[in-house]
């Protein structure tokens, strides 16, 4: 296994710094004052290495927060005014501890060597993060990869920082000059690779400006003092002339720096509005767009887009004009009074033109006439449409005071937003629909069990009849109605009824006509009288647009007869001996008329029963279910499946009808009720 030294170093960044500083520590204890060169050059090489450290964990620490380079900079005066204030008085702080500590700066008294060490690891930990905040300001929105520029500087640097040693070399000088000149052009050249200038708002570079002019003169003043013949310079040349020529250097590297920032920002200033703009134009889209998914509630989402739409073309008001069943609905208004809102939004959109409706029109009002008794001036006013699915759904309006009027970069960036505005209203909208649907949905549901509760939950049993029946809503609920009535122990009434209509309505009536029936069957057993009563009592709940159909029958089973009364409905039909009888007694729909003319519509018809003779009820929904060519399923296809069906029970005949309707229907959707109910007279032997 091959042990990759960098993999090392990263993972043990910290246990790496505290190695190298315990070296670089007990070296300067035991061996300062040494006159050995490689000696000098092993301090010179541990100060690098620590300095190279200091900027791996520092780097780590960077790393886990969001760069910010006004804050950099901000972190670079600060550690210079720190700089200034140990270069300034380090002389006071040392003499104050130590006797002629200028004179005793190569003294082997260790408290002393100590003192000199904390002082210079100080200044070595400064310049360290000085120089971590040069990298992360050098790369920082970086589109290229510049790296190679960087890290050849590094490379200069670190030459003329170990050469520095020659400078008392009038032969070999040249070599720690040379490498200090280019050292300094890689500067200048890095300098003026800034990226992240252009990333700042107005307000920002302005900060940027001071700032600037602040820290190159602090970087300035602390290249002058640290050049000097003071203390501080004799203990940084005693401790290490690398770690001294470093520190040459990064004052170099701050001051031409700062200096090129400065110039920088001054020649962005003029741009720095627009880029504003088009900053606040791009984060307030982006904040939009989150909001689409979010906001729901449509009152919610009409105030943000306004708000929005104001700062995306620095307007002072805006407002959402709505078209709805051909009339004007303002809303959200922002800034602006919902009376001056309308006056303004009704005056605009009377000036565009059918052939310009889609477009983002702009409007300089001046004193435009009807617009005089506004509360206040308006100048400019731009109207986006708002359109979903190539419909027009209402326009964005936004307003300027004053003298200030709508430019064409306004124009287009209210065109922009009104498109991201037109898809969130239209989701909204649809939302809201959904939600409506959901909730009709439910109560539906509500209404689908109660009237499971109305029709009979199962067939009467006998001994001499058989009976099924079977209700099919072609809606949630429905408005077919059948039931049967236990009159007396040997008397079985039933009825089958269908009101005009569909859905709700229908279904409200077919629970009153229950509740009629239950009642008309205590106090009466004659099927005419029964609907007579059941159509006067209707007088008072039926609307003239709604009409039921019904036939009410009673069997009984002593006397094997079957009496029937229609009220406009289908025709029984009665199976006996292989052949089908249709049976229609006169009679028109409940609710179609009252009095006299209704009773003597209605006929009573009487019938022996047989043996294995079948009664067949049914509702229009039967013989009208359609197939995807619209034809209709028809009498003589329902007779047809009933013949086939003869000699079994009214459960088989019932499951084979539906099953033929099925057949008949699949692939289209069922558009009635339907209901059949078959009775079957089985004659004791």
């Amino acid at each position: 296994m091959v042990l990759n030294p960098l993999r090392f170093f990263n993972k043990f960044k910290l246990q790496t710094f505290l190695g190298i500083t315990g070296v670089l520590f007990l070296y300067k204890i035991f061996f300062t004052g040494s006159d050995s060169a490689l000696l000098k050059s092993t301090g010179d090489v541990l100060v690098l290495l620590t300095i190279a450290s200091l900027v791996v964990y520092f780097s780590e620490y960077l790393g886990k927060r969001t760069i910010n380079p006004l804050s950099l900079v901000m972190n670079v005066g600060i550690l210079n005014v720190i700089l200034f204030c140990l270069i300034t008085f380090s002389g006071s702080i040392f003499n104050m501890f130590f006797d002629n500590a200028a004179e005793g700066v190569n003294s082997a008294d260790p408290i002393f060597s100590a003192a000199v060490f904390v002082y210079s690891f100080l200044i070595l930990s400064v310049l360290s993060y000085i120089f971590l905040v040069f990298k992360e300001l050098y790369f920082l929105k970086q589109k290229r990869n510049v790296s190679i520029y960087f890290n050849t500087m590094i490379v200069f640097i670190v030459l003329a920082s170990l050469t520095y040693f020659l400078r008392n070399n009038p032969e070999l000088s040249f070599i720690k000059n040379t490498f200090l000149i280019v050292s300094i052009l890689l500067i200048v050249i890095n300098s003026v690779k800034i990226s992240w200038i252009a990333f700042l708002v107005k307000k920002e570079k302005i900060s940027l400006l001071i700032l600037s002019v602040v820290i190159s003169i602090l970087f300035i003043v602390n290249l002058a003092n640290n050049s000097g013949s003071g203390l501080h310079e004799k203990i940084l040349m005693n401790f290490s002339p690398a770690l001294s020529q470093f520190a040459n250097i990064i004052m170099i590297y701050g001051a031409i720096y700062f200096s090129i920032l400065f110039f920088t920002t001054f020649f962005h200033l003029p741009t720095a509005e627009a880029f504003d703009r088009k900053a606040q134009e791009v984060s307030s889209l982006q904040y939009f767009s989150k909001l689409i998914t979010q906001v729901l509630d449509f009152n919610e989402l009409a105030e943000t887009v306004t708000e929005i739409a104001a700062k995306v073309c620095n307007s002072q008001a805006s407002w959402i004009v709505l078209m709805e069943n051909n009339e004007l609905n303002t809303v959200a208004n922002k800034n602006i009074s919902y009376i001056d809102a309308e006056r303004i939004g009704k005056f605009v959109l009377g000036q565009i033109k059918e052939d310009e409706k889609f477009g983002t029109l702009i409007v300089n009002l001046g004193k435009s006439d009807g617009l005089d008794k506004l509360s206040e001036r308006y100048s400019s006013i731009a109207a986006a449409p708002l359109k979903a699915h190539n419909k027009l759904r209402g326009y964005l309006l936004s307003a300027k005071k004053g003298d200030l009027i709508f430019d064409d970069e306004d124009k287009n960036a209210l065109d922009t937003f009104s498109d991201y505005a037109s898809v969130a209203i239209e989701n909204s909208r649809l939302l809201e629909e959904s939600i409506e649907k959901e909730r009709l949905e439910k109560e539906l549901d509500v209404a689908r069990e109660i009237q499971k509760k109305i029709l009979p939950s199962k067939n009467p049993v006998f001994e001499k009849l058989g009976i099924s029946s079977v209700f099919i809503p072609a809606f949630e609920v429905g408005g077919d109605y059948y039931d049967f009535f236990g009159i007396s122990e040997n008397k079985l009434g039933f009825i089958i009824a269908d009101v005009s209509g569909k859905g709700i309505s229908a279904a409200f009536v077919m629970a009153e006509i229950k509740g009629i029936f239950e009642s008309l069957t205590k106090t009466a057993e004659s099927p005419k009288e029964i609907l007579i009563s059941a159509n006067q009592i209707l007088k008072k709940t039926l609307d003239r647009k709604t009409f039921v159909s019904a036939i009410f029958g009673l069997i009984d089973l002593d006397k094997e007869t079957l009496k029937i009364s229609r009220a406009g409905h289908c025709p029984m039909l009665l199976l006996r001996n292989g052949s089908i009888k249709n049976i229609r007694p006169g009679g028109i729909g409940l609710g179609l008329t009252f009095g006299r003319r209704f009773n003597e519509s209605l006929e009573e018809v009487e019938i022996k029963l047989k043996e294995n003779d079948s009664i067949v009820l049914y509702t229009d929904g039967v013989t009208e279910a359609k197939n995807t060519r619209m034809e209709d399923f028809g009498d003589k296809l329902f007779e047809k499946t009933l013949l086939k069906s003869l000699e079994h029970s009214p459960d088989i005949i019932t499951k084979n009808i539906i099953g033929e309707i099925s057949e008949f229907t699949k692939k289209n959707s069922q558009h009635d009720d339907i209901t059949l109910v078959i009775l079957k007279w089985k004659q004791k032997i």
